[in-house]
């Protein structure tokens, strides 16, 4: 198949002819999963210079080899799940955008995401760690921590200046997002039960949406609350039915839409 650009190869047991990918000439996105494949130094089989987005799920052995991808300077979007030896070099990648790490085990430092110079959204999901301490970027400007178990706090958001969206879902020991560093456009904040507080979010005056389900936030004061000019739509849910109806109806009255969009 000479023409193919996009190739997936995902939720695989096993595969044969492994070589047959690096042929193909016009390949530019690849998103590879195959649970028992074992052969760590794949990457070096492929023509990493014509990639523009490259998705490597885990294999049992989470074995592979990350470090040909210093020579993948085309690569706009990164998803690697499970895998994390050489990683480091695509600090030094000039045009990655996207980045998305999946279980990626707390052990392992995230300091090398700063370095990504063309960074502007970064996802961080599964895997454990207690804080996101080495976490930072001078430019990015979406953040998603998604299902990070253990994780019991963002720390001062002033380490990403430039960031206008943020999502947070299923931290169940977060207990706080400080606001007061950042000024967001977009918020998100979903099964966190435990989220009793949202300092600075009296300063956010550029929210265009925000987003508050399952939450132990006051759900009655976000409701009532005097919200920006710039606030288009506010989505607030509760385990009460009742509450829900009545509060996306006080919301449409002040021309406050329930339907936040998912732009990030």
């Amino acid at each position: 198949m000479p023409d193919v650009a996009n190739l997936a190869l995902d939720c695989l047991d096993r595969i044969s002819h492994v070589e047959a990918i690096s042929q193909l000439p016009k390949l530019e996105r690849l998103h590879f999963g195959v649970l028992d494949f074992d052969q760590p130094q794949f990457l070096e089989t492929l023509n990493l210079r014509q990639l523009r987005s490259l998705t490597v799920a885990a294999n049992r052995k989470r074995n592979l080899d990350l470090a040909p991808l210093a020579d993948a300077v085309n690569l706009h979007d990164l998803f690697v799940q499970g895998h994390w030896k050489g990683i480091e070099v695509i600090s030094h990648l000039p045009n990655l955008a996207t980045l998305s790490l999946s279980s990626f085990a707390g052990k392992h430092r995230l300091d090398f995401v700063s370095s990504i110079a063309s960074l502007k959204k970064f996802t961080l999901i599964l895997g454990s760690r207690a804080n996101l301490g080495d976490l930072s970027h001078q430019t990015l400007e979406k953040l998603r921590i998604l299902r990070v178990s253990g994780l019991g706090t963002l720390g001062d958001l002033g380490r990403f200046p430039a960031l206008s969206a943020l999502q947070v879902h299923d931290q169940l020991k977060l207990v706080e997002v400080d606001l007061r560093h950042v000024g967001l456009e977009w918020l998100s904040l979903f099964n966190c039960k435990n989220l009793r507080t949202l300092p600075g979010l009296e300063l956010q005056d550029r929210l265009q949406e925000f987003e508050a389900c399952r939450v132990g936030l006051d759900l009655d004061s976000l409701r009532d609350r005097t919200w920006p000019a710039t606030t288009r739509a506010v989505r607030l849910i509760s385990t009460r039915e009742k509450w829900n109806v009545e509060a996306e109806k006080k919301l449409a009255e002040r021309k406050l839409s329930s339907e936040v969009s998912r732009w990030i």
